[in-house]
């Protein structure tokens, strides 16, 4: 996955991802390094690939093929936070201002324009489920969520996201 490796050596991301480890000092709740993205990237691809959905999504997404869809779905995960730091900063929407920074650092990737509009709706929508949301918002949605184990976390009471989780580990299906 060369464009992936591109993404993840990119001089911009690198600093996003340095922004939000520094943003996240204090507290000590859910980080949203580079680990957070990976942890992201592969259970969005797991998910795909489980419900035997990679066909669909390279049909529906009008990717070239299975190696693009899986960068496209890689890359998605390991940027879905990356303007996290700056929600702490100033207060704005991470998903929308993590989509425009996403848009500048995916050409530097070599993903073409159709694919960028992909991974940054998804981006953009993986904060909030709703009906609308196109297949891999709603993937990214779903693998943030599964990605925490929130009920072992010692600042739980203290969260604001707990309470929006759709999936917890009591709801795990096996």
């Amino acid at each position: 996955m060369k464009r992936v490796e591109l993404l993840i050596n990119d001089t911009l991301y690198k600093e996003y991802i340095q922004r939000n480890i520094e943003a996240e000092q204090e507290p000590k709740s859910c980080q949203h390094d580079f680990h957070h993205h990976l942890d992201v990237a592969r259970i969005v691809y797991i998910l795909v690939l489980e419900n035997n959905d990679l066909n669909y999504f390279i049909k529906d997404s009008g990717v070239s093929g299975k190696l693009a869809a899986k960068e496209v779905i890689y890359a998605a995960g390991l940027l879905h936070d990356i303007g996290k730091w700056k929600e702490y900063k100033v207060g704005v929407d991470h998903a929308a201002f993590g989509a425009r920074l996403a848009r500048e650092i995916l050409p530097r990737a070599f993903f073409s324009s159709n694919e960028v509009d992909l991974i940054c709706q998804a981006i953009y929508e993986h904060r909030n489920i709703s009906r609308d949301m196109s297949f891999l918002g709603e993937r990214l949605h779903r693998a943030d969520n599964l990605s925490r184990v929130c009920q072992k976390c010692e600042q739980r009471s203290q969260c604001p996201k707990i309470h929006k989780q759709e999936i917890n580990l009591s709801n795990f299906e096996y």
